[in-house]
This record gives C-alpha cells, structure tokens and sequence, in this order.
C-alpha cells in the first residue's frame, strides 16, 4: 500500500507539472495582452511648473501662503485647478468620471492630451485636467438606511434628506454633505439641520497617483448615516483616498481649500473630525502633525504612523520569498511557517492557503527550480505580494493600463516617481528610492535567541541581496492565458529586479539617497510625533488573519509621540474582535474631547471582545503583562527581527564594523568572533548601529527624548 502510495503522490506531481508546463506555453503565446482602463489617455500634456512650498526645518512650521481663490465656487463652475503650494499640474492624469453618474469633463484641449471626450459617439475634444463643474445632488434615506435619489417624495421623522455639493479643486473631486430639510432644496448654503460639527471623511487604499479618483456617493453616505442622522456635516476629497495617490502634501492642500469652500458656505465649524482606515488613517497622523488648523483630532483606523516606514519591511518581504524559493541552500527548511516568521515577524498561519500559489509554482519551474511551497501561509506574502511592483517599479505600477501603450514608455509608474518633486530625481531622471537595506542584518533577533547558527546567519544575509536601483530595473515578466485574458506572472516577487546570490560572494545591499530621506522627514511625509491632537487609534486584531492591517504600528506610533512629547497622552489604542467596531464609542468620546478642549476621564486605552464587551480599559492595559496585551499581542516585522528600533524611523543606520559589533557583543550570547572575517565579507561597509538615530534624519528634528 505505501508503495502505491507513492506512485500515486508521483504520478500526481507529474501531472500537476505537466500542467503547469502546458498553461505556461499557452500564455506566451499570448505575451502582450494589457488590462486597461476604458477611453485610455491618448497623449500625455507638458507639465505645467506650480508654486511648491519651501521648507527649510519642518512643514508643520512653513507658513501656507494665503489662498486668492475668492470662495464659493460659483455652481456650473470649476473649482481651483492649479494647487496653491504643493507643485505644478503634473500629466497623465486619468479621469474616472463614469464612476460618479457625472458627464464627461469639460473639453480643455484639442491637442489630444489626455482622455477623449465624446457626445453621440463623436470626439468633442479632449480633457488633460478633468475638470467638472459644481453642482448639488440631494439624496433620500430611507427609515432601514436604503438610499436613492431624491424624488422630491415627503419625508417622515426617521427618513432623512441629504445635500451633496459635487465638483473639482486642485483637479480632483470634493464632496460636501449636508443634512437638510425638503424646503431648503432651493438653497446651497441652508443648515437648519447642521450641528455645527464636520467630519473629515478619509479614505485607504495603495494608489501611486496619476489618477483623478473618485468616492462611491452611496457608500460614502452610508459609512457615516449615523452622524449625518446626528447633524455631522461630511467633506472629503478623491485624493484624500490613498487608492489614488500616497502624496500627502498635494492631499493637504486639497484637503485645506475642501475645508474652505465649506466654511465659505456654511461658516466655521465648532470641530473638524478626521475618520478614515488604513491609508485614511495615516493621512490623519500626517494631516494633525503637518497642518495643525485642519483637523482638530482623529479616528486613525486600521493605521500606520505613515507610509514611507512600512516600506522598509513591507519591500523586504519579496527579498524574502525570493530567498525561500530561489536562493536559500535549503530551501525545504523555508517552507516552514514558523522559520519564516523567525525572519519576518509578522503573522503566520496554517489556516490560509498561500495566495497565488500556482503562479509561484509556475515561476519556480521556469525558473528550472523544483517547486517548493508551505502549508499555510504568512502575511509577508498573503498581504503584501505585489507591492514591489505597484509602488517601486518604475515600469509597472497598476496592472491596469491608464494610457495608450506608446505612451507606457514615458511615465516613471512607481510612487518614487509620483513624489519625486520632494523626493529628487537621480541623473537618469527617476525618482529617489528612499528604500534603504545597507547593513541590516536580517534574522538577528534569531541567532541571538538560538533559532539560527551562525552558519545559516551569515548565508542569509549573503544571498537576500537588496532592489535595483530605479534606472536598473525591469518590467514584470507577464504573459496571458489565451481566451481567459489571466495574467501569469513569470517574475514572481519581482526577482528580475532583485539581485541577490547563490554563491559565496555576497550580493550588493541598496543604499538609499540621504538627501531624499531628509526631504521626506522636512515636508511631513513620515509622522515623528509633533502633535498634541487628540487620537484614536482603533482597530480589529487583525494578525492572525495575515492581514496588512496589523497591530504593531499602533505602538511605533506612540512611541515616536513619546520620544517628541516625553508622552503619549493625546494617543489611545483601542483594539477590538473583527466582529466588533467600537466606532460610535470612539465618536462619542472624540466629541466630548473636542467639545470641551479637554481630555475625558474616560478617554483610556481598551480592548473588546466579538460580542462588544470590554475586555480591559485604563493606562496600563497594553503594558508587557496587560490583559489587552494578552488577547491581542503586537507581533513584529523584519526590521524589528533584525534589532532596529520599535519606533521603526530608520531609513539609513549608522555603521560599525563587523568587529567592532563583536566587542561590542551585539550577538551574544553567540560567539561570533571564529566568523569575524566571514562578516566581515559580508557586509564590507559594516552592520547597523541602532544605538545611533537615522542618519539621514535631520540634527534639528531629532527626537528630544
């Protein structure tokens, strides 16, 4: 029987690869096919030079220059088209206009710069800043919360009637929403019904920009009925959702004339509430620190401090699996969760199947590698797999095309390239990586801790290699299934991108520009913890469903208000069961909070259970031994693994030798002296000295505490 066994599991594997073999010869015959976006731009305009705000210690103390744009917008009116301090007008930029029931934008050209704008099926000319006009859309809810256009129907005491102020600023969308009366459908400015209090509605998402985004009209009533039932107005912006671009000095002048146009038509509000998720959240820690007269707190949820420092693990985690896959001399040993999790950190289980498994498979047999996946999965590759390829190839960006494909050629699609009038462009016109793995010594934690020999060490951290640098980079290596138009990746992690090594010399590590990191750090794009505004910092415990919303960035965001504050009061963490939101809990404690100018005795960290009862509340619950702590530990990332600090701002560590790191006894209670020379050879330039603040971190903003 085991012998049958055997020959049945055989015969099986031959098969599956057979398979494979044969889906891998039908997609390259169909090599070029592109996913791509209806009415496709078909030529790109000139860039346009806009006034950029000059930074010369940090945004948050760069005065904004005074807006001349005389508010309202006149209705049947585009807003501001230039922005008023964050750059120029910067093409492609691709109008999503269907999605909001709106006509085309408004003809600007006739040149053929950007998308066609047709009527009757003829060609009226074309739009390279589509741009809409203001106008009002009232819609009608219903008692169970249904909504649909207003029908000028009565309404009872429990159904409620919405005003939306649709148009443009700075090109992209806004949205003011405005409970109000069925006699005030003549009027655009009425707030009977209005508290007086606004929310600011943030959005998440991994977008790189050249996208006009837009907001579903329905699902953003729906997400906030509960306030807007309670007389919140709502404002929000298309790029104020992080799906359509990470530029948040372009989100935060948008964000602040949004907030100038309502105040035109409504006056000044009692507050002004920021609520978002994910990126939405991020752009809350930026927003309160960077423009402190915008918002007056915030509900960060599913949050990270920022954008820019959870690339520095999250673009680890392709190394990683490339590693695993590829390079590792024992590459049966990887497939283990739990040796994974030693090097990465983050979450693993054995309940998820590993996403995209067939497409590693089939990269690792063209790749003449014999197949090798574990049971289970981690969340550095179900959450994160593809990121190195959306945000840091500058030749693919999104899959789905937003031009013609003459015109893919000359677009630096990465976010490096979206922000690189911040960040500064190298020689060859790309935009600065300011992702950095000089001298990280990846698996620390586990040779210092006995999970890893010295041997295995060093060999990682010879073979994992580190990103080409943006002019040296590669397209993904897609074909298509024939008929079905599934793309399959032949580069999977973007490998023809990494370089790495299966030999004894050890591969390059990437050392990124100083001067862009210092740029990032001076105009507000990475949070060091100056604000004193309230936040809430909620979110579902999230890690043991390997999803990217986990819960250590929570805590690298106190920690960096500690060391700039010498506390973390403004900041509670509140963590829930995915099966309960806390949401209306936190709104009501923001409200007294922002009500009074006072922190409430109640305002303390909390932790729910799936049914919504408390699990724990007060100061010391997240401590080591906390009972929140306990249902709901924080795990790690691959930086943290390999001795970084928890802050997690360290773009570019400073540099000691691989023996002065064993004077020092950086690796006990492992002797690593019988292997200086073999680190030695390994990191040439030295390994991270974490004792030390990022280099690149400006000497006037470093952290006082």
């Amino acid at each position: 029987m085991l012998f049958l066994f055997k020959r049945y599991k055989a015969l099986s594997l031959a098969m599956l690869i057979s398979v494979m073999l044969f889906l891998l010869y039908l997609s390259s015959l169909n090599p070029g096919q592109r996913w791509r976006e209806p009415n496709p731009i078909q030529d790109i305009a000139p860039q346009q030079a806009g006034p950029m705000l000059q930074v010369s210690s940090h945004i948050r103390y760069s005065p904004r220059p005074p807006d001349p744009y005389p508010y309202p917008i006149p209705l049947g009116q585009p807003g501001p088209v230039m922005p008023l301090y964050s750059g120029g007008l910067s093409y492609p930029l691709y109008c999503d206009f269907s999605q909001q029931q709106l006509p085309p934008p408004l003809v600007d050209n006739q040149q053929g710069y950007g998308v066609a704008v047709q009527q009757y099926g003829k060609t009226l000319g074309y739009s390279k800043d589509c741009l809409h006009p203001a106008g009002l859309q009232y819609f009608y809810i219903s008692a169970d919360g249904t909504i649909s256009r207003y029908q000028q129907q009565s309404l009872t005491a429990d159904e409620l009637l919405v005003r939306l102020e649709l148009g443009t600023i700075n090109r992209f969308f806004y949205y003011l929403l405005m409970p109000v009366q069925p006699t005030d459908i003549t009027e655009r400015n009425s707030t009977a019904l209005w508290n007086g209090k606004l929310i600011y509605q943030f959005h998440g998402g991994v977008g790189i920009g050249y996208r006009q985004g837009y907001l579903r009209l329905e699902r953003l009533i729906s997400e906030r009925l509960p306030q807007l039932r309670q007389g919140f107005a709502i404002a929000s912006a298309s790029i104020n959702k992080t799906s359509f671009g990470y530029n948040f000095l372009l989100a935060e002048d948008t964000a602040n004339r949004v907030k100038r146009q309502f105040v035109s038509l409504y006056g000044q509000p009692r507050y002004t509430l920021g609520i978002g998720g994910s990126g939405g959240g991020i752009a809350q820690y930026l927003l309160l620190q960077n423009s402190p007269d915008l918002l007056d707190g915030g509900i960060a949820l599913y949050s990270y401090p920022d954008m820019l420092s959870q690339t520095l693990y999250a673009l680890d985690c392709d190394l990683l699996h490339n590693f695993y896959h590829f390079t590792a001399p024992d590459k049966a040993r990887w497939q283990d969760l739990q040796q994974r999790q030693l090097l990465e950190g983050l979450s693993v289980s054995t309940e998820y199947p590993l996403k995209f498994a067939l497409q590693v498979v089939l990269a690792q047999l063209g790749a003449g590698v014999w197949p090798s996946l574990p049971r289970g999965a981690t969340q550095c590759h179900n959450a994160w797999l593809g990121l190195s390829s959306l945000i840091h190839n500058p030749h693919q960006g999104k899959l789905k095309r937003l031009t013609t494909d003459p015109l893919l050629t000359q677009v630096n699609w990465s976010y490096w390239g979206s922000m690189a009038d911040i960040y500064g462009r190298d020689s060859q016109g790309f935009g600065h990586s300011l992702w950095d793995n000089f001298g990280v010594q990846y698996g620390l934690t586990a040779l210092t801790t006995g999970q890893l020999t010295a041997e295995e060490f060093i060999a990682l951290n010879a073979a994992i290699g580190s990103w080409r640098p943006q002019p040296e980079m590669q397209p993904e290596q897609i074909n298509y299934l024939p008929f079905a138009g599934t793309p399959i990746w032949r580069s999977a992690f973007g490998r023809q991108n990494i370089i790495s090594s299966t030999s004894a010399a050890p591969a390059a590590r990437y050392r990124a520009n100083s001067l862009a990191i210092a740029q990032a750090y001076r105009y507000g794009q990475l949070f060091l913890g100056m604000t004193d505004k309230p936040i809430i910092d909620l979110r579902h415990y999230l890690d043991p469903e390997l999803d990217m919303h986990h819960l250590e960035p929570s805590f690298a965001a106190r920690q960096r208000l500690i060391l700039r504050n010498g506390d973390a009061n403004n900041q509670l963490i509140w963590v829930s069961h995915p099966d309960y939101t806390p949401l209306d809990e936190a709104i009501e404690i923001m409200d007294l909070w922002l009500s009074h100018a006072e922190k409430p005795t109640q305002a303390v960290d909390q932790c729910f259970k799936a049914d919504g009862s408390l699990i724990a509340k007060g100061n010391d619950v997240w401590q080591d031994n906390g009972h929140c702590t306990a249902r709901y530990p924080p795990l790690s990332n691959s930086r943290l693994q390999a001795g970084a600090p928890a802050h997690g701002l360290m773009f570019s560590c400073a540099l000691i030798s691989a023996d002065q790191a064993i004077a020092r006894g950086s690796y006990l209670p492992v002797d690593m002296q019988p292997y200086a020379e073999q680190l030695q050879t390994t990191f040439p330039q030295g390994v991270c000295d974490y004792t030390m603040p990022d280099q690149a971190l400006p000497e006037d903003l470093a952290f006082p505490y």
